[in-house]
């Protein structure tokens, strides 16, 4: 079973105005003493919508297919 470690929000605006803040997640695996793994991270909004991060400075809602730019 996974748990998730928060390491990250990110404060985003939609191409429309609209701001967003994106949540990053650490997996942390139970079974290894709740070591977290780097390369396992997940994204997602304070709505709960899975997002992927395309670079630096962009990340996509995955259903809506909304670009969100960072804007700090």
């Amino acid at each position: 079973m996974h748990l998730y470690k928060e390491t990250n929000r990110f404060q985003c605006s939609s191409h429309a105005g609209r701001p967003c803040i994106v949540i990053e997640q650490m997996r942390i695996d139970q079974r290894e003493h709740n070591s977290p793994d780097s390369s396992k991270i997940d994204y997602l909004t304070e709505d709960g919508d899975v997002v992927s991060r395309l670079d630096d400075g962009l990340f996509l809602v995955l259903i809506s297919q909304e670009e969100l730019l960072l804007t700090h």
